[in-house]
C-alpha cells in the first residue's frame, strides 16, 4: 500500500488510505529570452514554475468520531513544520512543499469519508538520498552531484577561528567562528543556534554543480556536516 510522509509523519499512522495513483508532476522551466542586436538572441533558465501533487485519500469513521478525526488531519496537513514530502511510489525523490491545499470531506457508504489533498511545491525535485547529512573530516574530498541541476547545501562546519572553505573554484570566508557555523545556501543565511552570523562571513553562499565537487578549507576545522539537496527535474 502506498503511503505519503509529511510534517514528520506517516499517512498510514492516520489510517488514510490513497484511493487512486496520483499523476506525478512534471518540472517546467521558465525561460528569459534575451535579445541580441545583429545576433541570435539568447536563452537562459529564469527560474522553475511551481508544482502541484494531488492525493485522493478515503477513511473510516463513524459520526461519533468524525470531527475528532479530521481535525487531526487538517493539523497533519496544515501545520506544517517539515515542509517535505515524500511519496512511497516515487521514493528516489522528495518535494519542497510551499502550499497545501484540502477539498471538502464527501461522506459515502455511512462512514466512508473521501477528500484530496493538493500540495503545491517547488518545480524542482529533491533527490531523498540527498537530504541527509555526510561526514567530512580530510580536506580535499569530492562529492558527487549525481542530480541534474546544482544544488544549495547546508553546511555545518565545526572549527574555531578564522576558517575559507573552499568548493572547486570558489571560496567563502568566516570569522571568529566558536565550536560550530552553519550555512544555508538557499536562504542566504549564515548562523549559530538562533544568532545571525552573516556579519562575519564574506564570499559567496556555496553551490554544488552537476559532477565532481572538491571540498577543501584552510583553519582550524575538525569537521564538515553537509546536507547537499540535490535537485532534480
Amino acid at each position: 500500500m502506498s503511503y505519503i510522509f509529511y510534517n514528520n509523519e506517516d499517512s498510514r499512522d492516520l489510517d488514510l488510505i490513497i484511493e487512486n495513483i496520483p499523476v506525478i508532476p512534471a518540472c517546467n522551466i521558465i525561460y528569459e529570452t534575451i535579445s541580441i542586436d545583429g545576433g541570435e538572441n539568447l536563452t537562459k533558465i529564469k527560474g522553475f514554475e511551481d508544482i502541484s501533487f494531488s492525493f485522493d485519500f478515503w477513511y473510516k469513521s463513524n459520526e461519533d468520531e468524525y470531527l475528532m478525526k479530521k481535525s487531526r488531519i487538517d493539523n497533519w496537513l496544515l501545520s506544517s513544520v517539515y515542509k517535505e514530502l515524500f511519496y512511497s511510489a516515487d521514493e528516489s525523490k522528495t518535494y519542497k512543499v510551499k502550499q497545501v491545499k484540502i477539498s471538502e470531506t464527501k461522506t459515502s457508504s455511512r462512514i466512508i469519508r473521501r477528500f484530496t489533498a493538493t500540495f503545491v511545491c517547488n518545480g524542482l525535485k529533491y533527490m531523498t538520498s540527498g537530504l541527509k547529512a555526510k561526514t567530512i573530516t580530510t580536506s580535499g574530498t569530492i562529492l558527487n552531484n549525481f542530480g541534474t541541476y546544482e544544488a544549495k547545501p547546508i553546511l555545518k562546519i565545526y572549527g574555531s577561528g578564522s576558517i575559507t572553505l573552499n568548493i572547486n573554484n570558489t571560496s567563502f570566508t568566516v570569522k571568529n567562528v566558536v565550536d560550530y557555523v552553519a550555512i544555508d545556501s538557499e536562504i542566504k543565511e549564515c548562523y549559530k543556534d538562533d544568532i545571525n552570523f552573516g556579519r562575519n562571513m564574506t564570499g559567496d553562499y556555496p553551490v554544488f554543480f552537476i559532477g565532481k565537487n572538491t571540498i577543501s578549507w584552510s583553519g582550524n576545522v575538525s569537521k564538515l556536516e553537509i546536507t547537499p539537496r540535490w535537485r532534480c527535474y
